[in-house]
């Protein structure tokens, strides 16, 4: 059934013992003992046969065989399940590895994250392990399961919230999201076959009733009202000039902020990992510098920081701002901080190319389309007013009557309305042949034919 060669050195490769034989396939297998006892290769020659001769009759191993197979080496234990003679060790593992033990061992492992990132895994095991039960083998859920967890999630696996029994489809989605990345990982490392929530929704969509636009009106009445200089600059900094809050306000140094340029370079802890390292340069937008100054003749000599009150970027900062919301009698909206940076965002992308004001923010086009972008109630009452039959637009002061005309569509907010004085132009797209294209992520932008190459019939 089984052979055993003993094979000189030769070259500088040592001596030692070759197991040769035929798997239950009758494919032949050899395997390298290496330079072990003679007593050692005999013995494993015996266990090798056994199993051989177990697989054939569909029994289990006798208890010597099983005590030698749980002490062999995993290298060694997985030659021997490539052959077909016993389970891997993966899989062996797997067998009584229950679904809570293996989320603890992947978290332990993901040395790479950030604490907030850790924390929301931790979320992520609370959902699972509050569903399924601490003694749940990972190996035992099934895809009826994870569909079945969903469900429940959605509907009673809220916990936080007493008025609210489930969870947000939003919500649900990155739950659903950290389950398949937990299940992923196991199926990555052989633990299980397949991922059962692989099916299951958990792309961000984004929550449209969860937006606000908040007025610059609102955020000057708020800052009347806020206790410290300090407090002003950080509403100017999330409203203004669109940054994230905290970590992004927190970070921002003195050393970063060019004032006579207006610029400033903004360093963000969140996408740090992308190919820019988290920086880049954004504008010091003209609503935004007035309270950046402030802040500089404010600030004590020789600070390094524009932000001094707080130092740490996990610092929660919505009890104060809901107590300047209190004292300015301005009912609390949805996502406090987010909304400001996405009120920002939407003013910016109604006068400049998305791309532009995606590099400047510090998100992609995409991204920002799907949870920041807002539809505003004047871009409605504008696009539904009778009496506006063109498009107009702002010229450039250094641009001349004639000439290439284009530019995105979403650059002409707050200046649809027909007016013809100043330094806004009206545009005629049957006069001037200008055309509305499209582009593969959903922006609009006016190509005119004056200045460019003679038009096709494609075009």
């Amino acid at each position: 059934m089984a052979s055993l060669n003993f094979e000189p050195a030769a070259g500088k490769r040592a001596g030692g013992y070759r197991l040769q034989f035929r798997d239950v396939k009758k494919r032949k297998r050899a395997i390298w003992l290496g330079d072990v006892p003679s007593y050692r290769a005999e013995e494993t020659l015996a266990h090798v046969e056994h199993l051989l001769d177990s697989c054939k009759r569909g029994r289990s191993p006798e208890l010597a065989t099983a005590d030698w197979l749980a002490g062999i080496d995993d290298d060694f234990r997985n030659k021997l399940a490539k052959c077909g003679l016993c389970e891997p060790v993966a899989k062996r593992v797997a067998r009584d590895l229950t679904l809570a033990a293996w989320i603890d061992e992947y978290i332990r492992d993901r040395s790479d994250v950030k604490p907030r990132t850790r924390l929301t895994y931790d979320r992520g095991k609370a959902k699972l392990v509050d569903h399924f039960g601490a003694r749940k083998r990972l190996r035992d859920v099934t895809v009826a399961d994870a569909s079945k967890w969903r469900i429940w999630i959605k509907t009673r696996g809220n916990k936080r919230d007493g008025t609210k029994p489930g969870l947000s489809e939003e919500t649900t989605r990155k739950m659903t999201g950290l389950a398949k990345l937990f299940f992923s990982e196991a199926v990555t490392r052989g633990l299980i076959p397949t991922n059962p929530f692989d099916g299951l929704p958990s792309t961000g969509q984004g929550n449209d009733k969860r937006q606000h636009f908040v007025a610059p009106e609102t955020i000057e009445l708020c800052m009347e009202h806020c206790p410290c200089v300090d407090w002003r600059t950080i509403l100017a900094l999330a409203r203004f000039g669109g940054l994230r809050c905290p970590s992004e306000l927190v970070a921002l140094r003195w050393s970063d902020v060019d004032l006579p340029g207006a610029k400033m370079v903004i360093n963000a802890s969140k996408t740090e990992h992308h190919s820019s390292g988290g920086v880049r340069v954004c504008p010091i937008f003209g609503e935004l510098k007035p309270y950046l100054e402030a802040a500089w003749d404010a600030a004590p000599e020789g600070s390094e920081f524009v932000i001094t009150r707080y130092r740490q970027a996990d610092q929660n900062l919505h009890a104060t701002f809901r107590k300047i919301l209190t004292r300015a009698g301005v009912a609390p909206w949805p996502r406090l901080f987010q909304n400001l940076r996405a009120s920002r965002e939407t003013e910016l992308m109604a006068r400049w190319p998305a791309k532009d004001v995606a590099s400047w923010l510090g998100n992609s086009v995409p991204v920002a389309m799907r949870h920041y972008a807002m539809a505003t109630d004047e871009s409605f009452l504008a696009a539904s007013d009778p009496t506006v039959a063109t498009v107009t637009r702002k010229r450039p002061p250094n641009e001349s009557a004639g000439g290439s005309r284009g530019g995105s569509i979403s650059a002409i907010y707050g200046d649809i309305g027909g007016t013809t004085s100043g330094t806004t132009s009206t545009i005629s797209p049957r006069k001037l042949r200008e055309y509305l294209v499209k582009d593969g992520v959903g922006n609009y932008y006016l190509i005119g034919l004056e200045g460019l190459e003679p038009s096709t019939k494609r075009l």
